[in-house]
């Protein structure tokens, strides 16, 4: 008896993997399609709020992810696991591929002094990432903003795809990442689901 009482406890400190935000979704994927549709919904989000104009604080912020911090409007940087994205003028968007979002806060927080604020909005966010040959004719259906003209690879945005306000970057020519609130999540995927329909749809399961 003692030895399942502790079994149960064991089980009940195991760390349980949240559900994306699509997860009630039954996914219906074409077979070829011009559009390529994935949700990243176990991306880790922070956003960083700090003096751009202070050294120490960009040196520190790039000791800790690897990556130089983006100090120019609308401009983002990236390696393997991690993404840094302006959203304004001394605030940031981190996304980390790898889930350590925990760590990476914690880490930031040991390293950065002054004035400063990292919040951890991983629940309340998700990524999703569309691509194709026919994604420049959806995000032109989708989006307001002048996709050809105006949002050159790797540049971010604030902005709305149908009637929700998301964070949009361009990741490759034919390749674009949408960060969309989780409470906006199920009416982008529907928009998109629609939207798509002459084009056919691709669906990569995360």
């Amino acid at each position: 008896m003692m030895a399942k009482g502790r079994n149960s406890m064991s089980n009940l400190n195991t760390k349980v993997r949240p559900d994306t935000p699509l997860a009630h979704i039954n996914f219906k994927s074409d077979k070829k399609g011009g559009v390529t549709f994935q949700e990243r919904g176990f991306y880790g989000h922070l956003t960083l709020r700090g003096n751009s104009e202070n050294a120490e604080f960009v040196a520190s912020v790039e000791t800790v992810l690897g990556l130089s911090l983006p100090v120019t409007a609308l401009t983002s940087v990236s390696n393997d696991s991690v993404s840094i994205h302006w959203i304004s003028p001394n605030e940031w968007l981190i996304i980390t591929s790898k889930g350590d979002e925990a760590e990476l806060e914690a880490n930031l927080r040991a390293k950065l002094t002054g004035h400063f604020a990292i919040v951890d909005v991983s629940g309340g966010q998700t990524v999703f990432e569309l691509s194709g040959d026919d994604v420049i004719c959806l995000m032109k259906k989708s989006c307001a903003y002048d996709i050809e003209a105006e949002l050159p690879i790797g540049k971010t945005v604030t902005t709305h795809f149908a009637k929700a306000s998301v964070v949009m970057n361009r990741v490759e020519e034919r390749r674009f990442m949408l960060v969309v609130r989780r409470s906006f999540s199920d009416y982008v995927w529907r928009w998109i689901e629609d939207a798509t329909e002459e084009f056919g749809l691709v669906i990569k399961l995360s």
